[in-house]
């Protein structure tokens, strides 16, 4: 289906407000890698409950190691004008890079209209995950590289989003939280006093386990144990010499089962 363009609105917009409710206004202001990482997410978990299909219709591309899209990029500051998002500019560190952009709005009110307005499946899934990165670069991009429909692709693919109904269903702090929300408490009583039975349980089984014990209790280090060191460093072949070095690696490393996931923990 084609791109819809309210919906990538939408999500650009969910995303932002679900971050505004940190507590910090530094991690309350969200870049544009940041955000079309979450319209990805919001489009993986839709797929994932309907068959391939995403929310947003678009085609979604392997580029720069992560998922990207110019529909969603360029969207991005109309979606946050429509509701009002604050806009910081910051001069790049980079000669070869312009300015870097961060927005951040905190409307509670909104926040719940928006989020009445995407499918359950979306909401549950990606407003934990929001919580959980918010603004860290490194960890949401790890996470979202090690999805099914990046795993399968390789640099210039457009990306396969009927994987992703393959992958094994989480659990979400965020369902946990509302099953606990809906007992009573007494129930609530109970079954903390269970945890709390099983921890002492546990710490008691920990304290009984047998210390190791090392089996080495001087270690001599002479002409023999120097011997061996060196003969263990010519197992690994030739020191590298001090400097910059490249290393390649064929195309194909992209199409290999291991990097597809199934022993990635």
């Amino acid at each position: 289906m084609p791109a819809d363009q309210n919906r990538i609105d939408l999500l650009v917009q969910y995303a932002l407000l679900v971050a505004g409710e940190g507590d910090d206004l530094f991690d309350r202001q969200l870049g544009p890698i940041h955000l079309i990482k979450y319209v990805y997410l919001g489009d993986l978990a839709h797929a994932q409950r309907n068959s391939g299909e995403t929310f947003t219709g678009i085609p979604w591309k392997f580029h720069s190691y992560g998922p990207w899209s110019n529909t969603v990029h360029e969207r991005i500051e109309p979606a946050l004008q429509l509701i009002g998002a604050d806009k910081s500019t910051f001069t790049s560190d980079y000669e070869d890079r312009g300015d870097w952009f961060r927005w951040s709005v905190r409307n509670y009110h909104l926040l719940d209209e928006k989020e009445k307005e995407l499918p359950p499946s979306i909401a549950i899934k990606l407003r934990p995950v929001i919580r959980k990165f918010g603004k860290d670069t490194p960890g949401l991009l790890d996470y979202v590289y090690r999805t099914a429909p990046m795993l399968d692709a390789a640099p210039g693919d457009i990306l396969d989003f009927k994987l992703a109904v393959k992958e094994k269903p989480t659990a979400e702090p965020y369902l946990a939280g509302l099953r606990m929300d809906s007992l009573s408490e007494k129930k609530k009583k109970a079954f903390r006093d269970k945890m709390a039975e099983l921890r002492r349980a546990a710490s008691s089984r920990v304290s009984r386990k047998t210390a190791l014990i090392n089996p080495v209790k001087n270690v001599r280090h002479d002409d023999v144990y120097q011997d061996g060191v060196e003969w263990l460093d010519k197992l690994a072949g030739e020191q590298l010499s001090p400097g910059e070095h490249v290393a390649e690696f064929s195309s194909d490393v992209w199409k290999s089962t291991t990097r597809k996931g199934s022993d990635i923990p």
